[in-house]
């Protein structure tokens, strides 16, 4: 077995390799690739050890798994691996981008791909940096890459901005000053705007000279056809002007095809291009290519010479390397062969378009007989030409920089000597240290005169080279240009055959500058023979020749130059004679003199000419004449000359000579100055200088002005210039002066030249102030220190001429700027040489002395460029200047100046941001140009930073007297400016930090010596209050950006270290006496400081916390420390703060912070003790009530409200926890428990408030959760705290209830909700308390009006949720109300008919059916108001339990179903996972809604209204499961599942409230379980047998279109039961002597079951009749069957336990009969209806009579209606024997006359009306269903019957058109007459207002008509002529007319049999409407009945009610039936009787 080992005193590192997943096995500690591990133990293949990210979980994971780190090192207690700064953070950022990388995947965010791209830049950069190889140029680029990548990615994802130095390093923030910091902060915010906003996500453009531009080169191929050696010339030339820019490049091409200095010379760099020669029209590159060989070409070999850099190496010759044009063979020549270009000016406008790699081409042409000049222009002109494929591949990149610059940031392009082509000229800016001096000369053409010997034109050759004066050939000074080694002449390209040669070649000379002026060039001229013999035999027969220096001591002019040429005679030639062409003329306008010049061996050829140019580039030669007569003045003794020298200085000499010559100049200007007495050269001396300033104060030569500092600090050496300098400003002082003297109207500085004079010498004062001082300290250190007086008080003379003309008027406004502008650099300088201190003070006049409202920006950048000067820096110069200095600033600040007053600016500021927010607009659009208060500010802030800045620094000795005098001018007026001034300024922030500075660096000294300032309490108050209200502003809107962490932290510890100190003097100064406002101030402030989120370490990332206590530590503990020392400090005073103080303590003592609360907690006791024992008298103090404890208040009510409103508050606001809530009960409990007073008391509230934060967490863990349920739950429980607590509260959580409710529509639940609120209301008139108002219903200012209010509101909501009952139980009250109080009589109105619309809703619209679901919560997975607790829930509209479940699964996820109903044990109830228990249970109707119930059936009450009680308003519900025990099987059969073994478990539940309430489900508040006996279950089986069956037959009877299938089946299964076999089981199991006498005690259980049984058969036998009467054909059979089973079980239970009867009790006469009283009503008038029909199966030929009884309507005739129609009935008992003989003839004719009679119009509701009208039909007792109460007023389509109608003769008919069912098939002829023959039912109605009951004679014989008796049938055989339409319907009076129904409304007929009877007749019922009988124009009216008599018939026979006994039982009035309109066949057919 291996055994574990530790690893050491230090643990092992390392980072997981591999993933390992094995957590299906024990103690296996998972890795994923890239986890950091801290290993603690090992065994051989094992490591034992945790991840770094999570210390809790250990485990063991395998060694190969695991890569360690050796390199580590422990850092505040973490793991850190050694590298550098860069890669530590690159690692620390990795690993918190990976969580948002994480989250961006999940949520698809789009900035995914940036966040990947940036991450993987990352790594790559990471790598580079670990590998090593960087070199440290490339790894500080690097390194820049990454932390722009870093900042661009936090800002991205809303980090942290990390403030770096230049080098992209974290800076120090302790070692950085706040307003450094400030400014760090800002640079880095728009760094990192500019890299995430950037297009092309390019770096920044680096900083480049933008005056000097470079062009690198590199060739790559030459392809050519070519055999010889060439050579390569490049030049950039002008295509416009025909003309080089820059001097040649050379590379040599050998014959071979390779270059013969391979290592650099392919690559060149074209140097000193300005913007100018950029900006050219078009910039080509030129390429010249000259053959060296003979004469004539050779033939090229046929493949072509193509070479590429890799190969040119290999083919480098070795030999070939010292060669030089020198050193040519004397056979070899130069000649033109071609030319190539490319034009480069798209490239250089554009140069991002091109890369630097790519290779482009230089088409190529060959000269044929033109000159490379002339082919040139060739190849310019015509660019079609040089397509043959010969070409020069080359690339071009642009560098920006001097050449110091460019090897910096190109180290890589420029690398080792490589070949450099200057500008043949000079650059754009000159550098001191650029010496040069190359001289360019072009060979430009010539002309030769043909000899005499010849005939053809020569071949001419130029040879060049330099001489000396005594005609020595000076070695290796010529040069082609770059890449060419140095020659000591040049040989140009010969032209075959040309007198005229036009060369155009250009080459370089470089002879040294001590050797230049004694030089010349000579050039010979050779003829080249193409014969190698005679060419070797050629000598020069020409010569020319010019000297570099002129006469007159100047330098070869620029440009072109005519050469004389002479003819060389070589017989004189010897060497005696080789130098005398020295003497001769060298140029064409010298022969003016000497005409025909000659000198053996030379002479003039007066027709030949030689053109050169000449290009001079040097900075140590001048070709000015008057610039060589000033140098060279000691040359010249006459003073005039000396006069002009220095005059022409002064004029435009080109400033490139004088700055070629500057320490030259000023040598001899210094010179002329001290060695002439007269002030004529002091004054032009003194000019010249202020001349040569301005020119190296030019830009262009800015770069001179370091060769001026050099020159004044170690070359200049005039010890006595400083007396004249002094005299000659002092003169231009005094003549300015006394200029505005006597001229003081004059104001324009151009009009005067003396002003003008002045001007030009301040303005370039600095330099001559330089001249002073060096001349004087050279004169002290010559002379020890000798005339110091003399030379102090001249200096002091001039200062107070410059203190004198800073006061003068505006005139010299100019000067006077200019002084302010340089002052700061002549103190610098003055300190050399003058006091520091009197300088000081000579700065302070100077500044003081300025008259106010002048100059003012002058005079503050003056104050801003002394901060930065060397006398700052000095202490005692400080001391003096800085109180002057913030004394400038403050009246800057606090200007009083005309529209400059600092609250009028903050105000225009303010306007502004208002003005830009109404119009959408941002402030700089509206206002585009910065205003002068505003620039004012910034430059009082700007000398501020400046100022702190500096006193931050640790070289500059003390400065606690600087930060004094800042603090006691300056501070006040910082934080007024900041309170001022607007948050959208910019400024803000740099105020902000000023003023934390300043608090930064005051001590404690300083902090007394500022209270001690004040020059009373009151001040210092006012200053207290105002710094805590800045704080706060600070704190609740920070100036600065989210993400500027360091800066928030930063002002965070500034602000805490001044609370200590404000705190030290608030107990100093406001204790006795004491001012509460100034303590309140503090706490608050403080408690803000504490309490705001950028100290919330538990918010913050792992990381953000850990660097946070790095650096700035957990100052909240500090902060809270002194806090509760504050308060403890209060003593007596602490009442003056309870219970204000409530709130933010409490808030404080809920920051997660263990420490912190236990510190904090304690205060509340404190609190409560102070109330406690404070006095009840409001004028006694607290001391009061220890001399006289009655005193005592002895509660601590105010607190203990405060408190729960807070709790309330802060706890629903996300403070708080766990473990506060226990924390704070531990602490109060044992604080309350060791206190005598407060022991009962304080513990009571403890509890409460513990209580009430439970309940508060509970919510706000499920606020947000996405089940709005359990939000819904945890409101409730609030209610219930605060409902006995707080009243304010508690209506605040009733509104969030009411709207939780209404987001899912719950509108009964949010009626009973704000009902709730309603209920604290009173009906009365008096005002609201504050407590009690409704923020949505404003405008209630009373109890009557918000209750009225809400009432309302409830009814609606009620309305909504269908829950009329419920709104008319408000109603009622309302009613009440505007009946008996408020006489609101129409609000009353309006209140009715809103009931009348509930009452008719809640009989005729449907509702849904409501189920109830129980569910149990098991596990601690749920929250705790869930957790092992059952609730009823109620479900929503046709909600199942599978819906149901899947609902509550939705609401939980990770919950599992159990699948029993058992309770489970322990192991679920105690686990931590979740699971629910569900199942459906029953309502119980409460007791109160029992009666009702039980009442139904005999006082037929709707069963709509029943069936809303049934599962509405109960709080009771059960649920059964079944089992079995067989040990109490009392059967004989030994079969288990019998039913006497059938036992039911039963649990019956009761809620907490009843259902609807407040919530849509409630906890079970008490479960009762008990067991079911087997007879109770079957008792409880049988009821429900009969039950169903009865409903179901009342069912069909009133809806003819129910389906038949489920009464068959429940028939079926009772009375062929063969499955659970029926009753017969019953009574084998219960129904025997045996079980009795096992079970006496069940004897009346056993009763009870016979009787249901017993009971069972009369409701079978009126569900067959409906069965058969609905019964299709196909089940016919089906129907026989059942009729015989039922025959046989009736006859089995008739004779075993009686016969019994039902409310459809069946007689042997064959008649039914309803017991049912007719309603009694004040009239006797009846009028009779004879219905007459029948009703045919299809197979029967029995006849059906049907008798209808309905109830009452009184129908009120309005006048818009013109049909009237009465109904009589015809025949009753006593006429049955008239009757009996009616023919068949008058019978169809009565059929006839009902059919025309009820032929009305389309009417779906009312078509007349009838003023009185009573009727009686007979009908059976039964409840009405759901459906029936739906279509009341429908068609009851199941009608058989036909009425008689008897009606007035005047008035019209019309009849219905509704549409009846058109799908009945034919029916055949021979039923038609069968139908024609049966007897017709008929009802009377007695008619009592003597009204004659007319019958026609052919309504009776119903001849002329082959129509059926019935008008609707449930035949399905009948014809479409069958199918009549029914009667119009009576028009109801008003809605509550028929608010009751009942289904007494029948029509019965008995329905004969084919088969034989079984001894007793078949009854169907039908409804049947009535039919309405209006009046017609008048108020007469036809008949008067107050109610109907009940008909019963018997064999066929109509008795009137009084027979039937029945006739005193009235009947419930019934609506009509809804009609069914006709098709287009019916509609007009008549109505059979």
């Amino acid at each position: 077995m291996e055994s574990w080992k530790s690893v050491g005193k230090q643990y092992l590192f390392g980072i997981a390799k591999h993933n390992f997943q094995q957590d299906d096995k024990p103690h296996r500690l998972c890795l994923d690739v890239g986890d950091s591990l801290i290993i603690i133990r090992e065994s051989a293949h094992w490591y034992y050890g945790y991840k770094k990210k999570n210390r809790s979980l250990k485990g063991i994971f395998p060694k190969t798994y695991v890569h360690l780190i050796a390199d580590v090192e422990i850092a505040r207690g973490e793991y850190v691996i050694k590298r550098s700064e860069i890669v530590d953070e690159i690692t620390t950022i990795l690993k918190e981008w990976h969580e948002h990388f994480k989250k961006f995947y999940l949520t698809n965010n789009p900035n995914l791909k940036v966040l990947r791209e940036k991450m993987l830049e990352l790594i790559k950069l990471r790598s580079q940096m670990l590998s090593g190889n960087l070199p440290v140029d490339e790894m500080k680029d690097k390194k820049m890459k990454a932390t722009s990548q870093i900042d661009t990615g936090n800002k991205l994802l809303g980090l942290d901005m990390v403030v770096r130095d230049d080098n992209g390093n974290i800076l120090d923030i302790n070692n950085t000053s706040t307003t450094e910091l400030y400014e760090q902060h800002v640079q880095a915010t728009r760094r990192i705007r500019r890299a995430t906003t950037e297009i092309n996500k390019k770096p920044p453009a680096k900083s480049m000279n933008k005056f000097s531009h470079n062009l690198l080169i590199t060739v790559h191929n030459f392809v050519c056809k070519i055999n010889e050696d060439t050579e390569l010339l490049f030049t950039l030339y002008d295509g416009d002007r025909m003309k080089a820019i820059t001097e040649n490049y050379l590379i040599k091409w050998n014959r071979q095809g390779g270059a013969q200095y391979f290592s650099n010379n392919l690559r060149a760099l074209f140097t000193d291009l300005s913007s100018e020669d950029l900006q050219r029209n078009k910039i080509f590159l030129v390429a010249y290519v000259i053959r060296i060989g003979a004469m004539e070409c050779k033939e090229s070999e046929s493949r072509r010479v193509s070479v590429t850099s890799n190969v040119l190496s290999k083919r480098v010759s070795t030999s070939s390397q010292n060669n030089s044009t020198a050193n040519l063979n004397e056979s070899l020549m130069r000649r033109p062969f071609g030319v190539a270009a490319i034009d480069l000016t798209p490239m250089i406008r554009k140069e991002e378009d091109f890369k630097s790699d790519t290779q482009l081409s230089m088409p190529f042409i060959t000269c044929e007989k033109e000159s490379l000049d002339m082919t040139l222009r060739k190849l310019f002109n015509n660019k079609d030409i040089g397509k043959d494929g010969s070409n020069i591949w080359i690339s071009v990149e642009l560098l920006h920089g001097d050449l110091k610059q460019i090897k910096e940031e190109y180290p890589h392009l420029i690398v080792g000597n490589m070949a450099h082509a200057r500008k043949m000229g000079f650059p754009e800016v000159i550098y001191p240290g650029d010496v040069r001096n190359d001289l360019y000369v072009t060979l430009v053409n010539g002309e030769f005169s043909r000899s005499t010997t010849r005939t053809a034109d020569k071949n001419i050759e130029v040879i060049v080279s330099v001489c000396n004066e005594n005609g020595v050939s000076v070695k290796d000074v010529i040069t082609q240009g770059g890449g060419a080694t140095m020659v000591s002449e040049y040989r140009s390209v010969i032209y075959y055959h040309d007198d005229k040669p036009k060369w155009n070649e250009t080459f370089k000379i470089n002879v040294p500058i001590d050797d230049f002026t004694k030089c010349h060039l000579k050039f010979l001229f050779k003829h080249r023979s193409s014969n190698d013999s005679k060419d070797k035999n050629e000598k020069p027969f020409a010569i020319a020749f010019i000297k570099l220096q002129k006469t007159n001591g100047t330098i070869l002019q620029q440009g072109n130059h005519t050469l004389v040429v002479y003819k060389i005679d070589h017989k004189k030639l010897d060497e005696s004679t080789q130098f005398n062409y020295y003497s001769l003329p060298s140029e064409n306008f010298e022969l003016l003199a000497t005409p025909k010049p000659s000198l053996a061996p030379y002479s003039l050829l007066p027709k030949d000419t030689f053109v050169i140019d000449v290009n001079l580039c040097s900075t140590k030669l001048t070709q000015d004449v008057d610039l060589l007569g000033l140098l060279q003045w000691n040359n010249n003794t006459n003073k005039e000359t000396l006069e002009i020298s220095l005059n022409q200085l002064l004029k435009p000499v080109p400033s490139e000579e004088i700055v070629k010559f500057l320490q030259d100049i000023l040598d001899a200007l210094f010179n002329i100055l001290v060695q002439n007495d007269e002030m004529l050269y002091d004054d032009l001396v003194f000019q010249c200088l202020i001349r040569l300033i301005e020119i190296v104060s030019d830009k262009k030569y800015q770069h001179f002005q370091s060769v001026l500092d050099l020159y004044i600090n170690e070359s200049f050496s005039s010890t006595l210039a400083y007396k004249k300098l002094i005299k000659v400003l002092e003169s231009h002082f005094y003549g300015a002066i006394g200029s505005i003297k006597k001229s003081p109207t004059l104001h324009d500085d151009n009009e005067n030249p003396a002003e003008k004079k002045l001007y030009k010498t301040i303005k370039n004062l600095q330099y001559i102030m330089k001249f002073i001082i060096r001349s004087r300290l050279l004169y002290a250190k010559l002379y020890q220190d000798h005339d110091q007086y003399s030379f102090e008080t001249s200096l002091e003379e001039l200062m107070a001429l410059f203190v004198d003309l800073i006061q003068l008027p505006n005139s010299l406004l100019t000067s006077q700027g200019a002084i302010f502008k340089y002052l700061h650099v002549i103190a610098s300088d003055l300190m050399e040489v003058y006091d520091p201190l009197k300088l000081s003070n000579f700065i302070v006049e100077i500044i003081t002395k300025l008259p106010p409202g002048r100059l003012t920006q002058c005079k503050m950048k003056c104050i801003k460029d002394l901060v930065g000067s060397k006398i700052f820096r000095m202490p005692l110069c400080r001391g003096i200047l800085l109180p002057v200095f913030c004394a400038q600033i403050k009246d800057k600040l606090e200007s009083k100046e005309e529209g400059d007053i600092m609250s009028d600016i903050w105000q225009q500021e303010k306007n502004l941001t208002k003005a830009a927010k109404i119009l959408g607009e941002s402030k700089s659009q509206l206002h585009a140009r910065e205003s002068t208060a505003k620039t004012k500010v910034a430059e009082c802030v700007n000398i501020m930073n400046n100022i702190l800045e500096l006193l931050f620094s640790k070289d500059i000795g003390d400065t606690d007297n600087d930060i004094r005098d800042i603090m006691l001018i300056l501070l006040r007026t910082v934080i007024q400016s900041s309170i001022a001034m607007d948050r959208d300024n910019p400024l803000v922030g740099n105020l902000v930090a000023i003023m934390l500075a300043i608090f930064r660096s005051m001590t404690e000294n300083h902090y007394k010596m500022y209270v001690n300032h004040f020059y009373s309490r009151f001040d210092l108050q006012e200053f207290l209050t105002e710094i805590f209200m800045v704080y706060k502003e600070l704190i609740s809107k920070p100036v600065f950006a989210p993400d500027w962490l360091d800066m928030i932290m930063h002002q965070n510890t500034v602000i805490l270290e001044s609370l200590h100190h404000f705190a030290r003097i608030i107990r100093e100064h406001f204790s006795d006496p004491f001012e509460k406002q100034v303590w309140s101030n503090f706490f608050h402030c403080s408690i803000a400081f504490l309490t705001q989120p950028a100290l919330q370490l538990d918010q913050f990332t792992r990381n953000k916390t850990s660097m946070i206590l790095a650096r700035y530590c957990d100052i909240r503990r500090e902060a809270a420390k002194e806090i509760c020392s504050m308060w403890y400090s209060l003593g007596q005073h602490k009442q003056f703060f309870v219970p204000q103080m409530v709130g933010p303590f409490l808030e404080m003592s809920m920051i997660k912070e263990t420490e912190l609360r236990k510190e904090t907690i304690p205060i509340f006791f404190d609190m409560m003790q102070c109330e406690y024992l404070s006095s009840k008298l409001i004028n006694d103090s607290f001391g009061d009530t220890k001399r006289n404890i009655s005193h005592i208040r002895g509660h601590f009510r105010e607190f203990e409200r405060e408190m729960i409103e807070k709790l309330d508050i802060y706890v629903e606001g996300g403070r708080g926890d766990d473990e506060y809530k226990d924390l704070f009960n531990e602490i109060m409990t044992n604080l309350c428990r060791n206190h005598i007073a407060l022991h009962q008391d304080g513990i009571t509230f403890v509890n409460m408030a513990t209580k009430l934060m439970e309940r508060l967490l509970e919510y706000r863990f499920l606020i947000n959760d996405e089940s709005k349920e359990n939000r819904m739950s945890c409101t409730v429980s609030l209610l219930q705290f605060y409902e006995v607590n707080r009243k304010e509260m508690y209506i605040r959580y009733v509104n969030k209830l009411r709207e939780l409710h209404m987001e899912f529509d719950n509108y009964a639940e949010a009626a009973f909700t704000l009902k709730l609120h309603s209920n604290l209301l009173q009906w009365n008139d008096t005002q609201l308390p504050p407590l009690l108002k409704s923020s949505k219903h404003a405008h209630c200012t009373t109890h009557r009006s918000l209750k009225e209010t809400l009432y309302n509101e409830i009814i609606e909501y009620f309305d909504q949720g269908n829950m009329w009952e419920s709104a008319l139980e408000v109603c009622k009250e309302l009613v009440k109300q505007y009946e008996f109080e408020t006489y609101d009589y129409e609000s009353l109105s309006a209140l009715h008919i809103k009931m009348s619309d509930f009452y008719k809703n809640i009989v005729s619209e449907m509702r849904h059916d409501v189920e109830y679901f129980r569910v149990t919560f098991y596990g601690f997975g749920f929250p705790e108001l869930l957790r092992n607790k059952t609730f009823i829930y109620r479900g929503k509209e046709y909600e199942q339990l599978q819906s149901f479940c899947s609902r509550i699964l939705s609401q939980h996820p990770k919950a599992e179903i159990m699948q029993t109903l058992e309770k489970p044990g322990e192991d679920i109830t105690k686990s931590d996972g979740q699971y629910i228990q569900i199942n459906k249970v029953e309502p119980i109707m409460s007791e109160k809604h029992q009666k009702l119930y039980e009442s139904a059936q005999s006082k037929r009450i709707a069963k709509s209204i029943v069936k809303y009680y049934k599962t509405n308003d109960v709080d009771h519900f059960k649920f059964s499961r079944p089992f079995r025990d067989t040990s109490k099987n009392w059967m004989s059969s030994s079969e288990s599942d019998n039913v006497g073994n059938l036992w039911l478990e039963r649990t019956v539940m009761k809620t907490l409230y009843p259902l609807p309430g407040i919530l849509k489900w409630f906890p079970v508040e008490t479960s009762e379980t008990f067991n079911v006996s087997p007879i109770e279950c079957a008792i409880e089986m049988m009821e429900a047998n009969n039950k169903m069956l009865r409903d179901l037959v009342i069912e069909h009877q009133n809806d003819s279109t129910a389906a038949l299938a489920q009464l068959t089946m429940k028939i079926q299964g009772v009375v062929d039961a063969a499955v659970n076999g029926g009753t017969s089981k019953y009574e084998e199991a219960f129904l025997t002597d045996d079980y009795l006498k096992m079970n006496p005690s069940d004897v009346k259980f056993v009763e009870t079951l016979k009787n249901l049984i017993a009971d069972q058969i009369p409701i079978l036998e009126v569900a067959l009749s409906v069965h058969k009467a609905k019964a299709k054909p196909e089940i016919l059979p089906l129907h026989e069957r059942l009729e015989e089973c039922f025959t046989k079980m009736q006859v089995h239970v008739e004779s075993m336990y009686g016969k019994r009867t039902t409310d459809l009790k069946f007689e042997k006469d064959n008649s039914v009969v309803l017991r049912k009283d007719v309603l009694k009503t004040p009239h006797d008038n009846r009028l009779s209806e004879t219905s007459m029909g029948s009703s045919d199966s299809g197979i029967s030929n029995r006849r059906q009579i049907t008798t209808a009884i309905n109830k009452v309507f009184n129908f009120n005739s309005p006048p818009s209606f013109t049909s009237v129609r009465q109904t009589m009935v015809t025949s009753s008992p006593l006429n049955k024997k008239s009757k009996d003989k009616m023919s068949t003839q008058k019978r169809r004719n009565s059929k006839k006359m009902d059919r025309e009679i009820l032929s009305l119009p389309n009417s779906q509701f009312y078509t007349a009306a009838v003023s009185s009208l009573t009727m009686k039909l007979s009908t059976i007792a039964q409840t009405p269903t759901e459906k029936e109460e739906k279509e009341n007023f429908g068609v009851l389509s199941a009608a058989t019957s036909s009425t008689t109608i008897v009606s007035n003769p005047t008035t019209p008919v019309f009849e219905l058109t509704e549409e009846l069912t058109p799908k009945r098939p034919l029916r055949s002829e021979i039923e038609k007459e069968k139908r024609l023959s049966r007897t017709q039912s008929v009802i009377v109605a007695n008619n009592s207002n003597g009204v004659t009951n007319k019958v026609d004679n052919a309504s009776v014989s119903g001849e002329s008509s082959n129509s059926r008796n019935s008008i609707i049938t449930t035949d399905s055989q009948t014809s479409e002529e069958d199918s009549l339409v029914p009667p119009p319907l009576p028009l109801k009076h008003r809605d509550s007319d028929f608010g009751n129904l009942s289904l007494e409304d029948t029509l019965y007929s008995r329905a004969p049999s084919n088969r034989a009877s079984t001894g007793s007749d078949r009854y169907h019922i039908f409804n049947r409407p009535l039919p309405a009988a209006p009046t017609h124009g008048s108020d007469d009216f036809i008949a008067s009945n107050s109610h109907y008599e009940v008909l019963e018939i018997r064999n066929r026979e109509v008795i009137e009610a009084t027979e039937a006994k029945i006739i005193g039982k009235k009947l419930a009035p019934q609506p009509p039936p809804k009609p069914v309109r006709n098709n287009s066949k019916t509609s007009n057919m008549p109505m059979s009787p």
